[in-house]
């Protein structure tokens, strides 16, 4: 009988396990924000514009096909909490809609070609944000970006050395 009662309940603590961790997951990341890098092509401190590539996943790079040079672009990352890593999808943007799905942010793309997996684009940033003056064509930069919700003119925290300097 103890044997059977105790069968019961570890069946009934499996279960209730199993009900709480299917809970669905939040919608909204933990932070405002979200970090990914990538080799800095070029600055134009006149316009405000920062050229940049970026490591994309096999999915979205044929998709860069169906995009000319010129068209705005949204890049969706893949991501977890605060670090992206590579884009995971890249859409069109029409003229009137929002981008409002975490890691996303609407860019330029400067080419359809692609190098060793790596996609140009160029974005608005601030030039409060821009803090890459020493950096190097080539050299790793890290954009610190809001996620989806943010104002397009608001998005762009920061753009850095990926490494910095200790002088």
């Amino acid at each position: 009988m103890v044997r059977q009662l105790i069968t019961v309940l570890v069946v009934a603590l499996c279960v209730g396990a199993d009900v709480t961790t299917a809970q669905p997951q939040p919608s909204r990341p933990i932070h405002d924000t979200f970090i990914w890098s990538g080799p800095l092509v070029s600055v134009d401190a006149g316009s405000g514009t920062v050229t940049v590539r970026a490591p994309i996943l096999s999915d979205a790079a044929r998709e860069v096909a169906r995009f000319n040079p010129g068209d705005q672009v949204l890049l969706t990352w893949s991501g977890y909490e605060l670090y992206a890593d590579a884009i995971r999808q890249i859409a069109k943007i029409d003229g009137h809609e929002k981008a409002t799905e975490p890691f996303s942010l609407p860019v330029e793309l400067v080419s359809r070609e692609l190098q060793n997996d790596y996609v140009t684009f160029r974005f608005k940033a601030p030039s409060t944000a821009l803090s890459v003056t020493n950096v190097k064509q080539g050299e790793w930069v890290t954009v610190t970006a809001r996620h989806g919700s943010s104002p397009d003119s608001q998005r762009i925290v920061s753009v850095e050395p990926f490494v910095k300097s200790s002088t």
